[in-house]
């Protein structure tokens, strides 16, 4: 079965439960395939909770992760999070990877501070971890692959981020209006991101052989559906990667493959950690232990959807306009907050309301999360 994990609003919807729950039985393989490390998806245990940003949020059931060509990894965090992962679990790690994935630098986190900084109350809503910078770079020539590192010596990635410094990001740094540029010894860093491919990551000559070997492959995406590059009424307050389905169904149908269910994620309430237009409600107030303010995205917001139709009719759009076909599904987080209620504009909706309205809208099944705990999430199916 191949599945896709969308969230359905801005970001923070519960992708990180709704990915664990799908690979608590079988051989699985999870796909990263847009952003970076910036994603911070949550799973929870009784006993422990990991926020994975690289690795795949269905680890503790010893799924692997694939890093598709879309995706930026950071070389350079790739180990913190991988030891951090073995504090908690004794699950092996295993990645798979494109050749071609571009991945992010230190270059691309700093000049993506330094321009939310001097943007001030104009803040686009960035989470300071470089991906529209490493996105931007890459599309100027000036990427470093995967394949790059792993045929390169140490001098020659070093001599190779050099010259990315020198024609690249001091042009940056000066159109920018940044006081000074990033100090970096750039054959120490070339060491470090070696290092990191060769211990962890394993390339793949043959991607479909490596999805069709598993007995499920999950598309973990980041973000959701709101900050879609694609999303111009939105901008500049989106992101530079497709949330949507575009990745998974292009990667697919490069394989003559098709996606079996496409599952959107949803709280019971709306959430948006970043800047940007957002009507909050003073009277709701959760506690979120992963978002916690900081100086990109200040505080977490809470609010109310604008109806129930509107989350409904976001999730069956995408999925009828990039995968016709596909089973479509809503995945219901946080009802334990809310007393089983959505929660709109209009009034609070009944969960039972909302599921007889979803289902006779176009969704085929949905899953209920009362808790943290994916074994707890129930599941309903049409008809």
């Amino acid at each position: 079965m191949f599945y896709a994990v969308t969230g359905n609003n801005y970001g923070d919807e519960g992708k990180g439960l709704a990915v664990d729950y799908l690979t608590l039985s079988g051989h699985n393989l999870v796909v990263r395939h847009n952003g970076g490390a910036q994603s911070g998806h949550t799973v929870d245990r009784e006993d422990k909770r990991f926020i994975f940003h690289e690795l795949s949020s269905g680890s503790f059931n010893g799924a692997d992760t694939y890093w598709a060509a879309t995706f930026f990894p950071d070389l350079y965090k790739l180990e913190e999070e991988i030891n951090d992962f073995y504090k908690v679990s004794s699950k092996p790690v295993k990645i798979f990877a494109s050749p071609l994935c571009c991945i992010t630098l230190l270059y691309d986190v700093y000049l993506n501070q330094k321009r939310e900084e001097l943007r001030g109350p104009d803040k686009h809503g960035s989470c300071g971890m470089g991906i529209w910078e490493a996105t931007k770079r890459s599309h100027s020539g000036f990427g470093v692959t995967l394949g790059e590192i792993h045929g390169s010596t140490v001098n020659e990635l070093a001599l190779h981020l050099s010259e990315i410094e020198k024609e690249y990001v001091s042009l940056k740094v000066t159109k920018f209006g940044i006081s000074e540029g990033l100090n970096l010894d750039t054959y120490e860093y070339a060491a470090i991101l070696k290092d990191a491919l060769e211990k962890y990551v394993v390339l793949a000559d043959d991607e479909q052989e490596l999805l069709l070997s598993y007995d499920n492959v999950i598309f973990e995406g980041g973000q959701g559906l709101l900050l879609d590059e694609a999303r111009d009424d939105l901008w500049p307050h989106t992101t530079c990667s497709r949330t949507n389905l575009t990745n998974p169904v292009m990667l697919l149908e490069n394989h003559g493959l098709k996606l079996d269910e496409a599952v959107y994620v949803t709280r019971t309430y709306l959430t948006r950690h970043g800047a940007g237009p957002f009507i909050e409600d003073p009277d709701l107030d959760f506690i979120d232990e992963t978002n916690i303010p900081n100086p990109w995205q200040d505080k977490m917001r809470f609010g109310r959807f604008e109806s129930s139709s509107s989350l409904i009719e976001r999730a069956v759009k995408d999925c009828r306009r990039n995968s016709p076909g596909t089973k479509t599904s809503l995945f219901i987080t946080h009802l334990n907050e809310t007393d089983d209620k959505v929660l709109t504009e209009d009034g609070d909706i009944d969960l039972f309301e909302l599921k007889h309205f979803a289902i006779s809208s176009g969704i085929d099944k949905i899953y209920c999360s009362r808790s943290k705990l994916s074994k707890e999430v129930k599941t309903s199916i049409k008809g």
